[in-house]
This record gives structure tokens, C-alpha cells and sequence, in this order.
């Protein structure tokens, strides 16, 4: 049985806005606007880091790096000029240093994926109100390791089949896709996610193919909204590409988990069928 790709996304459309679904897509779009007040933040940082660097270059120094000193001042000048807009930034925080705002990136990258785990759960139930805290708390933390840790491998993987032939990076992204669903609805490690997502999407992949490409294109309205908005107001922009994404990722959570709970329910049924002819016959199978 295929996976019915139209039922999946009207699902997960109707899963998204429901009231449970317009939570996450609150805690996705807080997260995705932090990320850009600590990667705006990140910048001045690196910047101010960068241009103290080559203004305390001594003329010694500059001789021994083989940096002309006209070279230089110009260097020094166009790290200024970037250094200035940088700041202009409405969410730029000044005087931060790089290390905190690292362990910021991390803390929030951390949050994000337990909120999909929390996500899959959500809506791989049918729970449509509100969020029951055992989908929050029951080994979120331990979850949360495995999916961080297991989605930079796969997309390590992925990376490295699409620099040296397309194809089989594509293929790894599509086997590997019920990763994140492994880990959150069936409590396993990212290396068994890994292979029970290659397993169970054997004889569906290339619905599974569809369906990752639509949500990739869908994915670039973040984009286009927040380029349109910011024309009129970078401040606008920053927001309104943080509400969409965070209403995307929400509804490719569901529209992913969705698929994975078709096939998860087919898997599970051939499981529980057992053939009574595929095993050996005793004495009560033989004729009188």
C-alpha cells in the first residue's frame, strides 16, 4: 500500500492550525526570531573581533605578514564600514562576546529540536487541543541528544552525496527521512532511527521523495515574505519570516509525521499477520 500524499499534507494542514498546532507554530517562530537576534549578534561580534585584530597590527607585524600598509588601512576601512552596518541591525546586541553568543546558538538549536520532537508527538496523536505534558517531559532530553546528534550525521551524509554525485545524497535524505519519528514516538538511539527509517520506507520512497520536495519548495515562502516585508522595514521582515517559517516547519512536522503513521500502522499490521501455513504442521494440521 502506497502512502496517500494528498491525505498527508490535508492532515497536516488541518493538525497545524489547530489549536495545538498554532502553540508549536508560536514556539517555532520564538525560536527562529532568537536565532536571528544571536546570528545578527554573532556578526558584530566576529567583526569587532576581526577589525581589533588588524588595527593592533604593529608596523612589524604588518612587514612580517607581508601586508602593505596601504593594504591595510584599506582592510581596516572596509571592516569599519562593515562593522557599521552591522550595528545599524535592529536586533544586533552590542557588546556581546562571541563565546556567549555560541553557546546561545547552541542552547537554541538544542531548544528547537526538542520542540519537534514534542512536534511529532503532538501530532502523530490525536490530540488536538492542547499539548499534554508526558509528550514534553517523558526522555525529551535524551531525545533531544539523539535527534541533534543524528541530524548533523545524516546531513553530514547528505552533504557529502550531493558534492560528489547528487543523486545519492538525495537517496540519503530520503531514507533517513523518519529519523526525527523514530526518535520521538519510538524512544530509540539515532543510529537504530537510522536504520528503522531506511527500513520502513523500503516500498515508499518515492512518495516519500514527493513529499520532501514540495515541503522544500513550500519552505522558500520564509524567504519571499520576509524579502517582501523587509523593503518597507527590516524589522518587519526579520518578523514576518520568523511567523512563516515558524508555520512551516509546524506544518512539515505534521505533514511528515502523518506519512509516518501511515506507514508505521502498515508496518505494524503485516507485523501482527502471521501466515498459518508458514510454519511447520503439528498433529492437529494433519488429516484423519
Amino acid at each position: 500500500m502506497s502512502i496517500d500524499i494528498g491525505g498527508a499534507f490535508r492532515e497536516g494542514f488541518w493538525r497545524t492550525f489547530a489549536r495545538n498546532g498554532l502553540v508549536l507554530v508560536g514556539v517555532f517562530a520564538a525560536i527562529a526570531l532568537a536565532t536571528t537576534v544571536l546570528l545578527e549578534t554573532m556578526t558584530v561580534a566576529l567583526l569587532e573581533g576581526v577589525l581589533g585584530f588588524f588595527e593592533g597590527l604593529s608596523p612589524e607585524e604588518l612587514e612580517e605578514l607581508g601586508i602593505p600598509e596601504e593594504e591595510h588601512e584599506q582592510q581596516v576601512s572596509e571592516l569599519e564600514s562593515l562593522l557599521a552596518d552591522a550595528r545599524e541591525s535592529p536586533f544586533a546586541i552590542p557588546g556581546v562576546p562571541a563565546s556567549l553568543v555560541a553557546v546561545g546558538l547552541l542552547v537554541t538549536a538544542l531548544l528547537a529540536e526538542a520542540a519537534s520532537l514534542i512536534a511529532i508527538r503532538v501530532f502523530a496523536s490525536d490530540e488536538t487541543d492542547t499539548v499534554p505534558r508526558e509528550f514534553v517531559t517523558d526522555n525529551i532530553v535524551l531525545a533531544t541528544l539523539n535527534g541533534f546528534v543524528g541530524g548533523i550525521v545524516v546531513w553530514a551524509l547528505i552533504i557529502v552525496g550531493l558534492v560528489f554525485f547528487v543523486v545519492p545524497g538525495i537517496i540519503l535524505a530520503v531514507l533517513f527521512y523518519f529519523l526525527r519519528q523514530e526518535i520521538a514516538l519510538k524512544d530509540k538511539n539515532f543510529i537504530q532511527a537510522m536504520a528503522d527509517s531506511w527500513r520502513i520506507t523500503k516500498g515508499h520512497r518515492i512518495e516519500v521523495f514527493v513529499i520532501g520536495l514540495v515541503l522544500v519548495l513550500a519552505s522558500r515562502l520564509e524567504e519571499a515574505s520576509g524579502f517582501a516585508v523587509g523593503l518597507a522595514t527590516s524589522v518587519g521582515g526579520s518578523v514576518t519570516a520568523a511567523v512563516v517559517g515558524g508555520v512551516l516547519t509546524a506544518f512539515g512536522a505534521a505533514v511528515v509525521t502523518r506519512a509516518y503513521v501511515q506507514i508505521d500502522d502498515e508496518t505494524e499490521t503485516e507485523e501482527e499477520f502471521e501466515d498459518p501455513y508458514a510454519k511447520a504442521l503439528g498433529p492437529d494440521d494433519l488429516p484423519r
